[in-house]
């Protein structure tokens, strides 16, 4: 009778205990996300000025337009240029004809100074003509490089492989020298940046599984490097990440991660386990 008495009060603990389950903590732990706001920007934007003025002839990319690095983007009236050119080469030429008419003098100056026909003075004076007219052929080298380098200038190219953001000048307007002409974005290692809360540094340095959401596509994005630089105004600093596919520059997205710590101690480690009982809710 004891033992029927015994097992009937038995009976409901043990169909409880068929209930319960166990599973490790790390499975049913929720763990604190983190989140920030974040744009897709171009490594390098460069504004493109004119090194020359000139009269813009020639534009032959439109706004958004992709381009490859050496393409032309502005082409400038070099007609002025290309006679600076000339000027310059035909002067190179006229000194290269007295240099040799001065040394051939030299050498017939030796000669006369030789058998007592001219005086050391008179051949030292032959000896300086010659030397002031290499001095001359270099200073008109120099002027011809000048010439050639304004008249390359003429044409403005890409210095990369980009998209045309914005074009600041139209054909027949005047460049002036410094002003900028086109604004071209870099289209290859585009980078994810965010400004985030100084007091929210760390929770992103722990944080696991990043990765940035945008249009309802998540792409998977690794820290790359925090600004030591703090905004006085904000109290942020600036998180630059990496994405593995390709970011259009400029589109708007959000980060997210969920923070965990770097390490686990007793008796909160990953070992533990959690019974849970249907109808029932346990918080870790």
């Amino acid at each position: 009778m004891r033992t029927l008495t015994l097992l009937l009060l038995l009976w409901p603990l043990a169909s409880a205990a068929a209930q319960w389950t166990t599973r490790p903590l790390s499975e049913v732990a929720v763990y604190p996300e983190f989140r920030a706001l974040a744009t897709v920007v171009a490594r390098d934007e460069a504004r493109l000025a004119a090194e020359v003025g000139a009269r813009i002839v020639a534009m032959p990319v439109r706004e958004g337009e992709q381009v490859r690095r050496g393409e032309e983007l502005v082409r400038l009236d070099d007609a002025s240029y290309r006679l600076e050119v000339q000027r310059a080469r035909a002067q190179l030429n006229l000194v290269d004809n007295r240099i040799q008419l001065a040394r051939a003098q030299l050498d017939q100056a030796r000669s006369l100074s030789g058998r007592g026909f001219i005086s050391a003075d008179g051949l030292r004076i032959r000896e300086t003509e010659l030397g002031v007219l290499v001095a001359e052929r270099d200073a008109a080298r120099a002027a011809l490089a000048s010439a050639e380098l304004a008249l390359a200038r003429c044409v403005i190219r890409a210095p990369y492989d980009g998209v045309v953001r914005e074009r600041s000048a139209a054909v027949g307007d005047l460049a002036v020298v410094g002003t900028p002409l086109v604004v071209l974005a870099a289209s290859a290692d585009a980078e994810i940046r965010a400004r985030v809360p100084a007091a929210q540094i760390e929770s992103l340095q722990t944080a696991e599984g990043l990765s940035l959401v945008a249009g309802g596509t998540t792409h998977a994005v690794r820290l790359r490097r925090i600004s030591p630089l703090l905004d006085a105004a904000g109290q942020a600093r600036e998180v630059i990440l990496d994405s593995a596919r390709p970011l259009p520059p400029g589109l708007g997205a959000s980060c997210a991660g969920a923070v965990r710590r770097r390490s686990c101690h007793p008796p909160t480690c990953s070992s533990a386990t959690v019974r849970s009982v249907p109808g029932s809710s346990v918080k870790a």
